[in-house]
């Protein structure tokens, strides 16, 4: 539910998002940039978008990073952009019982039926075969974050 709310965020602000699963329990969500903005801008976006999802999720969502203040809620993790910060790289096989991958999805998989361990090293390639690589649109332009935070700010103002 908080991928698809942060899907209908970025997508008022007028910017594209891709969705992959990280091998594990979470999902991650990008926005393509273009290599044009400065870590910081990058990562107050990020925080803004997430914060604007825990406003309209605040029973099942957090930004708060401390495990034991989030209890039982949604990591909303905007910090993951920050420099030094390991990520999990699409289609990686992860290390984990199962053999699970990173895998890209299209938006209409992310609902509550999603189940990351059906993306496995046994599987992902036939899927690849099938919808072709989801995760292209990545290298795609990037979003205008000057005009995705004017679109934000008159988001923001009307809640």
């Amino acid at each position: 539910m908080a991928a698809a709310v942060t899907r209908e965020i970025l997508e008022g602000a007028g910017a594209a998002s891709f969705c992959k699963t990280s091998g594990a329990t979470g999902l991650h969500v990008y926005v393509p940039l273009d290599a044009q903005y400065e870590y910081l801008q990058v990562q107050q976006f990020a925080k803004i978008v997430n914060m604007l999802v825990n406003y309209r999720l605040p029973d099942t969502t957090s930004i708060e990073r401390t495990p034991c203040k989030r209890y039982h809620k949604v990591y909303l993790d905007y910090l993951q952009n920050r420099r030094g910060q390991t990520m999990v790289a699409p289609y990686s096989v992860r290390p984990r019982r199962g053999a699970p991958v990173c895998a890209p999805l299209q938006w209409d998989e992310v609902n509550e039926e999603l189940d990351p361990m059906r993306f496995t090293m046994k599987t992902t390639m036939k899927r690849v075969g099938q919808t072709g690589d989801l995760w292209k649109g990545v290298l795609g332009p990037g979003a205008d974050l000057h005009a995705c935070l004017v679109l934000l700010e008159k988001m923001f103002a009307a809640v």
